[in-house]
């Protein structure tokens, strides 16, 4: 049967019996991919932004200026149940990523597809790059992509079996994921677009869908409220995040950046594309094509991060797995799909039990902001011990009367939150930043005449005031070191300064992330 949508007429998709779900082959791949991600979850030392999901978990909001509640709940929860435990703090990210991989299967069952075309959906996203980073460390990122994923499912099965309960599923997921990234407004949007273009348009019309619009629009309120008090810093965010990824890997350099990401299943991610646009049994689900090119156009033409179109990929795995079953292969072709296959696992495996490279193997030192990223990879971050205990002994140096009005404040939110986690201990003060959303968690008191910077430009001109005196009295600058951390970092001593903190702080404040590199001191 078929029914009129637009100027298509638009297969309904059958509400069928589908195949049984490949319990056993799927099992396996999830607790393959999960036992290789657990085995080296601690194996990277603690990263800049977990640290500073931490501080966030410690100042607790219904909104920060880059970022929704979730995850730094999450990592204020995890410091709760198992204080300095990075493999709890990660826990979430790799449960996420297993979740994908058997949401890929699910999506490849919701097409037809049989135990095969179910096995190779889950073992395609199980082997890409991007799900060895996703299960790497916590991130937005990494709950994004599997939230995004299982509201285009929900709204896939709703196509087949019309039950409206799934609309409002789809719903209260979106406005879990509107807790984690601010994205998923833009992805409701183009769906409804999709949909009103594509078909099936019955969906717009069912109560279920308005109940789900309203689960996303009620959670969107107390952010938005914050956003409208503090100025909307997520508005400028944006620009901030492009600026960065362009640093990272230019607009020429994207097309590599996605074959970092989707690795040897790239080739199914394009297999899944063509099938999308060509295959019979695809054109009930045509809505999602302006998703996707939404997605792909934001990386390829806008330069934003390549995860922002990942919640495809699920999809895309899965009905590319669909599409080939449903063709057969040759010998020779079955030959090359399982060569492609091999390669892709033998790639992942090598990733997880590789990387991080140990330190010693570092020969260069990191001198430009695109090598922050390769070197995060490679290596890790390291370099927070070396700075906690320059601080630390600088603080130590200081006299017990200059103590009593002193707080720690430094020019990057990495640096605030690395002395804010580990700082306790060494008996630093409290630590305060301009930067990124921690010059919103509080303002130094104007009470205090005495402040320790730390930064890798001069303190009157990152903070904006000047100060009566002001003394260098410490460089952290390890010829191999991470920059903004233990390389290019100076410690210094700033006594009276010119204005109130509470009327120089509301200037100083600024988003975009401040390293060390060249890029900043150009």
């Amino acid at each position: 049967m078929k029914v009129r949508s637009g100027t298509v007429d638009v297969p309904t998709a059958s509400a069928g019996a589908l195949p049984a779900f490949a319990w056993r082959e799927v099992s396996i791949v999830a607790t393959v991919a999960a036992t290789l991600f657990l085995a080296r979850i601690d194996r990277y030392r603690i990263g800049g932004d977990e640290l500073y999901f931490l501080a966030a978990g410690r100042h607790p909001s219904v909104s920060y200026a880059d970022q929704g509640p979730l995850v730094p709940l999450l990592a204020a929860l995890s410091d709760y149940l198992a204080p300095g435990s990075t493999a709890v703090l990660r826990l979430p990210a790799l449960l996420f990523t297993v979740l994908a991989v058997v949401l890929s299967a699910v999506m490849a069952r919701e097409f037809g597809g049989g135990r095969l075309a179910q096995t190779v959906a889950a073992l395609a996203y199980a082997t890409t790059p991007m799900a060895v980073m996703q299960s790497a460390m916590l991130s937005t990122f990494a709950l994004d992509i599997t939230l995004t994923a299982t509201l285009a499912w929900l709204l896939i099965r709703w196509v087949r079996t019309r039950e409206d309960y799934l609309l409002v599923a789809a719903g209260f997921v979106a406005a879990v994921d509107f807790q984690v990234k601010w994205l998923i407004p833009i992805v409701w949007a183009v769906l409804a677009l999709g949909v009103a273009v594509f078909g099936p348009r019955e969906m717009l019309r069912r109560t279920a869908w308005w109940l789900g619009s309203g689960l996303l629009a009620g959670s969107a309120v107390p952010i938005l409220w914050w956003q409208h008090s503090n100025g909307w810093p997520q508005l400028a965010m944006g620009a901030v995040v492009r600026d960065e990824q362009l640093a990272t890997a230019g607009l020429t350099a994207v097309p590599w950046t996605m074959i970092q990401v989707t690795g040897a299943g790239g080739l199914l991610l394009l297999a899944g594309m063509w099938a999308g646009l060509r295959a019979e049994r695809f054109r009930p689900y045509y809505f999602l094509i302006p998703m996707i090119a939404l997605g792909l156009g934001a990386v390829v033409l806008a330069g934003l991060r390549p995860y922002f179109v990942a919640g495809a990929f699920p999809g895309l795995f899965a009905a590319g797995a669909v599409y080939l079953a449903d063709r057969g292969l040759s010998r020779l072709g079955a030959i090359v799909s399982g060569g492609i296959g091999a390669l892709a696992t033998a790639i992942c495996v090598a990733l997880v039990l590789v990387l991080p490279l140990p330190e010693s193997a570092l020969r260069q030192p990191t001198d430009d902001y695109a090598q922050i990223h390769s070197r995060s990879l490679l290596f890790g971050l390291d370099g927070w011990d070396d700075l906690v205990t320059a601080v630390a002994e600088t603080y130590d140096r200081v006299p017990p009367r200059q103590r009593e009005a002193l707080v720690i404040v430094t020019q990057n939110y990495w640096q605030a939150a690395a002395l804010d986690d580990l700082g306790p201990a060494a008996g630093l003060p409290a630590v305060f930043s301009p930067n990124r959303g921690y010059g919103y968690f509080g303002t130094p008191p104007d009470t205090a005449t005495t402040v320790l910077y730390v930064g890798v430009d001069d303190p009157g001109t990152v903070l904006g005031t000047r100060f009566d005196r002001t003394t260098l009295l410490t460089h952290i600058d390890e010829t191999l070191g991470f920059p903004g951390v233990n390389r290019g970092v100076a410690v210094w001593l700033c006594d009276g300064p010119s204005r109130p903190w509470s009327v120089v702080w509301p200037d100083a404040m600024q988003l975009r992330f401040v390293d060390g590199t060249s890029r900043h001191e150009r």
